[in-house]
C-alpha cells in the first residue's frame, strides 16, 4: 500500500507527521437570535481522529463548516498547524472535505474527479495523472480511473470522494456525515476503509455523525455537543462508563434512568436501600431527589424475594438471539430494562414478578434537575 508521501510526489514520511494539530478557542456562531455555536474550545492532536456527535441543531455541522472556512465565526479563533486561519478563505488552509452526497461531477471520470483539485492548483496533466492513480490505488480502487461515477455503487463512489479528499496532501480531514446515505453493510465496510486510512496517512479527522455506534467505533476521542455548546469529549469508553452529565449518559447507548432519593450513603428506590460506591456519584449531588443511571447490562435478573433486589412486574420480554431485553416496571412505578444473556435466564412472560439486582459499581447518579 501507498504511504502519503508517493501520493504527494515525494518521499514517504510517517503518518504521525502528516497531521496538523488543530486548537478551537471561543468558536460562537448566531444566526439572528439562534446561537448555533456557543464558545466551543477543543484541542485536537495531530494525528488525531475526532468525531463530533449530536442531535440536529446541536452546532456540530456548524463547527465544522467554520473549520473548513465555508463559514466565518461571530467570535474565537481557530488555529490549524499553529496557524490561525479563523478567516482564511477554504482554498488557503489546505484541508481535505468529504460530503455526505459525495459531489462528485458526473460528467468527468473518476480520475479526473480525483484529479480536479490538482487541476485547479495548476499541476501539470502528467503529473495530476500520477498522483490521481496512487490516490485511487490508497482508496483500493487501482483501474476504476475510467470509469464515470454513475457506473460505480454508492461504496465505490465515497471512496471516489475519500481519494479526492486526499489527493493534494491535505493536513486535515474534514467529514461530513459521510456515510449516511449508504445501506448498513456499505457503511460498516467505509467504516473500517477511513480506518484504514487514517492509520495509514495519520491525517487529523474530525468526523461529524449523528450515528452514536459510528462515532464510538471509529474515533480516538467523541465531542458530544448539545445546543451549540460540548457537553463532554472523552474516548469511547470514558463517554459510556462515566458519562459528565444526564444528556451524555442518555444520548451513548441505552441508559435506564431511574428516579431516586439520595441521603449521601445509599440511594433509596422503590423502598429498598442501594448502596453506591463513593466513584458512582460523578457529580457533587447532594441529598435529595436524584437519578440513578444504569446501564441495562448492568442490572441483574433475580428472584422477587432476593434481599438486595428491587422487586417488580415484568412488562415485556424481547428476544434478541444471545441476549434477552425485560422491560419491569418497579413498585413506585418507574419502568427498567435489563438485558441479559438469553441463557442465563428462566423462562419469563409479561405479569411475572422479578428482582432486579443493581450491582454497587454499576450505577451512577446524577442532581434530579436537567444537566
Amino acid at each position: 500500500m501507498l504511504a502519503i508521501g508517493a501520493i504527494a510526489g515525494g518521499p514517504s514520511v510517517t503518518a504521525a507527521t502528516t497531521g496538523a494539530a488543530i486548537s478551537v478557542r471561543g468558536l460562537t456562531r448566531r444566526f439572528g437570535a439562534v446561537v448555533a455555536v456557543d464558545d466551543v474550545s477543543l484541542e485536537i492532536a495531530a494525528g488525531e481522529f475526532i468525531a463530533l456527535l449530536g442531535p440536529s441543531g446541536s452546532g456540530k455541522s456548524t463547527v465544522l463548516m467554520s473549520l473548513a472556512g465555508f463559514d466565518l465565526p461571530d467570535a474565537g479563533r481557530i488555529l490549524i498547524g499553529g496557524e490561525d486561519c479563523t478567516h482564511l478563505p477554504p482554498h488557503r488552509r489546505n484541508i481535505g472535505m468529504v460530503f455526505q452526497n459525495y459531489t462528485l461531477f458526473p460528467h468527468l471520470s473518476v480520475a479526473d474527479n480525483v484529479a480536479f483539485p490538482l487541476k485547479m492548483r495548476g499541476i501539470g496533466r502528467a503529473e495530476r495523472r500520477a498522483r490521481a492513480e496512487a490516490a485511487l490505488e490508497v482508496v483500493r480502487l487501482s483501474g476504476f480511473g475510467a470509469r464515470m461515477p454513475r457506473q460505480l455503487s454508492g461504496g465505490q463512489q465515497q471512496r471516489v470522494a475519500l481519494a479526492r479528499a486526499i489527493v493534494y496532501r491535505p493536513r486535515v480531514l474534514l467529514m461530513d456525515e459521510p456515510l449516511s446515505a449508504l445501506d448498513k453493510n456499505l457503511r460498516e465496510e467505509m467504516q473500517i476503509e477511513i480506518k484504514r486510512l487514517h492509520s495509514e496517512l495519520g491525517i487529523t479527522i474530525v468526523f461529524v455523525t449523528h450515528d452514536q455506534g459510528e462515532a464510538l467505533t471509529m474515533a480516538d476521542r467523541v465531542a458530544i455537543l448539545r445546543a451549540g455548546r460540548v457537553q463532554q469529549i472523552a474516548p469511547a469508553r470514558t463517554l459510556y462508563e462515566r458519562p459528565a452529565n444526564l444528556f451524555a449518559a442518555g444520548f451513548i447507548g441505552d441508559m435506564n434512568r431511574i428516579p431516586t432519593t439520595w441521603d449521601g450513603r445509599a440511594a433509596h428506590v422503590a423502598g429498598r436501600a442501594l448502596a453506591l460506591e463513593a466513584e458512582a456519584a460523578v457529580s457533587a449531588v447532594p441529598p435529595g431527589p436524584a437519578i440513578l443511571a444504569v446501564r441495562p447490562e448492568r442490572i441483574g435478573v433475580a428472584a422477587p424475594d432476593r434481599p438486595d433486589a428491587l422487586p417488580a412486574t415484568v412488562t415485556d420480554v424481547v428476544y434478541g438471539g444471545a441476549g434477552t431485553l425485560v422491560i419491569a416496571t418497579l413498585d413506585d412505578g418507574a419502568q427498567v430494562r435489563a438485558r441479559a444473556p438469553s441463557a442465563a435466564l428462566p423462562p419469563l412472560a409479561p405479569g411475572d414478578r422479578v428482582g432486579l439486582v443493581v450491582p454497587p459499581g454499576a450505577a451512577l447518579l446524577y442532581p434530579a434537575e436537567a444537566p
